[in-house]
């Protein structure tokens, strides 16, 4: 590494950092007790227990490596687990368990910013080896601007770690540039590591492909040999696989494995329980309020198409290509859900290709004509105009997840209850409480608190609980003309829409509403009513 590169990577290093610092602050709300957190991120309330119980001592060690292993949750790979317990681990040595906070602003700041810095550091060193400061410190406070990154910094999540393992696939076949020495080997093991994290990395089902093509067109393989690295790339992959998830070798887990996989995308194709529409004019919103307008995805993509024609390393943009758009139909055209970090991984290598156009006039020395000039100021106009869009929404974000604690309803609806319904209740017996998770209720010596993301009599009649809080959008979304009929499954969908139906009217089976506001309703058994509540 040269003088210049050292040091431009010393200024990417330093911006990083300050990022890093910036999202202390955001990053440390929202999870003053474990039941916090799923007011605002139910996905950190669901995956919480597991990295806890991980880590968490037994009476042999054997226990202890069972339980560090074999960790249920397998919609996410061993690695995004094994490497969130780690991070919590020196802090429950020294603090405990109960510092729910701060664990998760650990988990935030190093499992989820710290490898997406890291991974769009070396998307910038992939795109412009660090040989201009300009270039490689403008796609970088670039890349970070882009809203869709600033949302994913603000919680704890697999898919930076997952987009790391993606570039760091594209880094190892770059330096091998169709040489298919050992850097194409860590590729398959990166590969792998994507795949074993969150799957997506069987989406370079095409790119590793057309790799070995090109090696072959190019009369850098012949055909026997290609078919030979091929499946050895496949048979590494598939290894790395299985050593990061080390379960898999049991083969009850690798059978939930599969069946939480399946479930998964079943839901993931369709909805939870109500239909979701799919195609791009779905996506569209997110899209455009994340990642970007119209204008400047297109001119993304026309850099990627001039980098695959006329660019220094066509092979670059050309493996970008290949993994970028099988995926990114498969997400516009299959996937009905809309978590919107699915286009992180699609849409960000991408836009790194827009660094391509320092390539050719008006930004180098050659012919630098009136229309040279006028297609960079078009270009840099549209960069402008959508870096200044990206900001207002960043600044958005960050002061909304800064501020999330005092303006959340859920809050407010529990002070109530606090206040002027609990301490109605005066009884030895432990309460067994059925709560949306939207809905806030702390733990407490006097309660069991069940969390439940959607509800239904067959719950409630199996569960018994004696409180029942419920959240209002969650009536307005099962009851809502066309429900019925854009059900799931409609068979067992019945039962759900009866519950939020007599919810709504009052008139729920076994129980009492004592108390509801826009943001929820608060249930009594008849029971509890009938001693604490009747006039």
């Amino acid at each position: 590494m040269t003088q210049t590169q050292k040091r431009v990577l010393f200024a990417l290093v330093l911006i990083g950092a300050a990022y890093f610092v910036l999202f202390i602050f955001p990053n440390n709300t929202g999870a003053k007790d474990r039941m916090m957190i799923s007011l605002f991120e139910p996905d950190e309330f669901a995956q919480y227990p597991i990295a806890i119980k991980m880590i968490r001592p037994e009476e042999t060690f054997k226990a202890h490596l069972i339980n560090f292993i074999v960790y249920g949750h397998y919609y996410y790979g061993w690695p995004f687990y094994a490497s969130s317990a780690l991070a919590l681990l020196p802090i429950a040595l020294t603090q405990g368990y109960d510092n729910v906070q701060f664990n998760l602003l650990i988990l935030r700041q190093f499992i989820g910013i710290l490898p997406m810095l890291v991974a769009l550091i070396t998307l910038v060193y992939i795109q412009t080896k660090f040989k201009s400061y300009l270039q490689s410190v403008g796609l970088l406070i670039f890349l970070l601007s882009v809203s869709a990154v600033v949302e994913n910094s603000l919680w704890w999540h697999v898919d930076s770690l997952a987009f790391l393992f993606i570039v760091f696939t594209f880094y190892f076949l770059d330096r091998d540039n169709l040489r298919f020495g050992k850097d194409f080997y860590f590729a398959a093991i990166a590969t792998g590591l994507a795949s074993g994290t969150k799957v997506i990395g069987l989406f370079f089902f095409l790119a590793i492909p057309a790799y070995l093509l090109i090696g072959i067109f190019t009369k850098r393989l012949a055909w026997i040999k290609a078919i030979r690295l091929g499946a050895f790339f496949t048979l590494l992959m598939a290894l790395t696989i299985v050593i990061a998830n080390p379960f898999m070798l049991l083969k009850s887990q690798f059978n939930d494995m599969l069946e939480i996989l399946a479930r998964q995308s079943r839901y993931q194709n369709k909805g939870w329980v109500l239909n979701y529409a799919n195609g791009p004019a779905a996506w569209f919103p997110i899209i455009k309020n994340l990642y970007g307008q119209g204008i400047f995805i297109l001119l993304s993509l026309i850099g990627l198409g001039l980098g695959i024609w006329k660019s220094e390393n066509r092979l670059r943009h050309a493996l970008i290509a290949f993994w970028s758009i099988p995926f990114g139909l498969y997400v516009l055209f299959v996937v009905a859900i809309k978590p919107t970090h699915f286009f992180l991984p699609i849409l960000l290598p991408i836009y790194s290709s827009v660094i391509v156009f320092f390539e050719f006039p008006p930004f180098t020395s050659r012919n630098k004509s009136a229309l040279a000039w006028a297609w960079g100021a078009v270009i840099a106009a549209i960069c402008v105009y959508q870096f200044g869009i990206y900001i207002n929404k960043d600044i958005e974000l960050y002061q909304e997840t800064l501020t999330r604690e005092k303006h959340e309803e859920s809050l407010a609806f529990y002070a109530v209850l606090a206040q002027d319904y609990l301490p109605k209740i005066q009884t030895a017996e432990k309460l067994t409480v059925f709560r949306d998770v939207r809905m806030y209720l702390p733990s407490d010596s006097r309660w069991i608190v069940k969390s439940y993301w959607n509800s239904k009599y067959s719950t409630i009649e199996t569960l018994k609980p004696d409180l029942i809080i419920i959240w209002s959008q969650r009536i307005l979304d099962y009851t809502q003309s066309g429900a019925q009929e854009n059900a799931v499954d409609p068979a067992t969908y019945q039962d759900t829409y009866q519950f939020f139906v007599d919810a709504d009217q009052n008139q729920l089976r076994g129980y009492r509403l004592v108390y509801r506001d826009a943001e929820g309703l608060f249930f009594v058994s008849d029971a509890l009513y009938a001693q604490f509540f009747a006039p």
